[in-house]
C-alpha cells in the first residue's frame, strides 16, 4: 500500500521522462540517465509514471515555500529547487520506480545538492519510505518508517558547506528513521548497521529529497540522485529544459580482425538524433551508423594503436509558428585502443 506522509493535491501533467540507456556487451551493468524536466514533476494526486517525481506539500498548503526546475546555482545548468519561508514549510519530492524493492538490493545511492544557508546546517535531505520488516527483536512489528539521510548529521570530516555543490554517498554515511528505536534521531547509524539490523527492510513508497519541517527560511537545490542495484544504475538529472548531451564518455577496446560494435547514447533534445565522426578519426574497418549511433565493424590488421576523434549528434529540428527552425547540437572527445 503506497502511503505518503502528506496530501498536497492539484492537477498533474504526466508525461513519462525520457530513457537513455548506455550498455557495453559482456561489460557492467547499464546505466540509465533520466532527464526530469518540468513534464516529469507531478503533483499527488495519482500514481506517477516511470522516471517521474512526486512533489508534497507536507504542510498541506498553509506553510508557503515552493518546488520547481531551475537554471543553476553555481556551475550546475540545471537543478530541483526547493524553498522554505519558515518553520511551517515542509515539502518532499518522491519517485516511485523502485517501489517495494528490498534496501538491500541497493549497491549505490547518492546525490549532489547546494545551499544558501550559512549556518550549514539546512541542505536537502534524502528520504526512503520503508517497511523495516522485522517481526521479532529489534522494532518487531513496525510496518512504517521514513528513512532519512541529513548531510548535517554526517561525521566532521563531511561537512556542509554552503553555495557550492557537494555530492552525498548515503551509503558511506549514518541515517536515522522515523518510528525506530534502533536508529534514531539523535542516534543516527551507519547505513551497515542498518542492513543488518533490519535485513528484511523494504522500500515501500519511493525514494526521494526534503526540505523543511522546522527549518528556517533557505533554498536548497538537488542536481542529481543515483539509484544502484545490480541490475543497472539510474541517474535522475533534474533540468528546466531537455538539453541535448552525449552521455557516453568511454568506448571499449578492440582487437584487429575481431568484431567491434559500441554504442554511442545521447539524452535530451528532440529525437530523432543524427551522429557524426571527425574525419579519418575511427580506426580503419570500423565505421559510425548515423542513425543508431553504433560504432561497428572489423578493425584491420597491422593498425593498432590509439585513435582519437570527437563524436557530434544533432538533434531533430524543433519548429515553432512565426519562428524559424532550431535544432540543438552536442559534442564529446571519445579514443578506441586497437591492440
Amino acid at each position: 500500500m503506497r502511503r505518503f506522509i502528506a496530501v498536497g493535491v492539484g492537477s498533474a501533467l504526466v508525461l513519462a521522462a525520457s530513457l537513455v540507456t548506455t550498455s557495453v556487451a559482456g561489460a557492467a551493468p547499464p546505466t540509465t540517465y533520466i532527464p526530469i524536466t518540468p513534464a516529469d514533476l507531478v503533483v499527488y494526486n495519482t500514481l506517477p509514471a516511470a522516471g517521474q517525481f512526486v512533489e508534497i506539500d507536507q504542510s498541506g498548503g498553509t506553510g508557503g515555500g515552493s518546488v520547481s526546475l531551475v537554471n543553476g546555482p553555481g556551475t550546475s545548468r540545471g537543478s530541483l529547487q526547493m524553498t522554505t519561508t519558515g518553520t511551517s514549510s515542509h515539502w518532499s519530492v518522491f519517485n516511485l520506480d523502485h517501489d517495494n524493492m528490498p534496501l538491500s538490493n541497493l549497491t549505490s545511492l547518492s546525490y549532489t545538492s547546494y545551499t544558501n544557508d550559512t549556518s550549514d546546517t539546512l541542505d536537502p535531505g534524502l528520504q526512503l519510505v520503508i517497511d523495516p520488516g522485522n517481526t521479532s527483536g529489534l522494532d518487531a512489528g513496525v510496518t512504517f518508517s521514513t528513512l532519512n539521510f541529513e548531510p548535517y548529521l554526517q561525521p566532521p570530516s563531511d561537512p556542509v558547506v554552503h553555495n557550492i555543490w557537494q555530492n552525498w554517498n548515503v551509503m558511506n554515511g549514518v541515517v536515522w528513521g522515523t518510528h525506530l528505536t534502533g536508529a534514531p534521531n539523535s542516534a543516527p547509524i551507519s547505513w551497515s548497521t542498518f542492513l543488518a539490523d533490519y535485513p528484511n527492510a523494504t522500500i515501500t513508497d519511493g525514494i526521494g529529497v526534503n526540505v523543511g519541517s522546522g527549518w528556517s527560511a533557505m533554498t536548497g537545490n538537488v542536481g542529481t540522485l543515483t539509484v544502484g542495484t545490480s541490475s543497472g544504475t539510474d541517474i535522475y538529472e533534474f533540468e528546466p529544459v531537455a538539453y541535448l548531451q552525449i552521455t557516453t564518455s568511454s568506448l571499449p577496446n578492440g582487437s584487429a580482425n575481431d568484431a567491434y560494435s559500441a554504442p554511442l547514447s545521447a539524452v535530451g533534445g528532440n529525437p530523432p538524433y543524427r551522429w557524426s565522426v571527425s574525419h579519418h578519426g575511427l580506426p580503419a574497418g570500423l565505421k559510425l551508423n548515423k542513425t543508431t549511433g553504433v560504432i561497428s565493424g572489423v578493425p584491420k590488421k597491422n593498425d593498432s594503436g590509439t585513435y582519437s576523434f570527437t563524436v557530434k549528434v544533432v538533434d531533430a529540428k524543433v519548429k515553432a509558428k512565426h519562428q524559424p527552425s532550431t535544432r540543438n547540437t552536442a559534442t564529446e572527445a571519445l579514443s578506441i585502443t586497437i591492440s
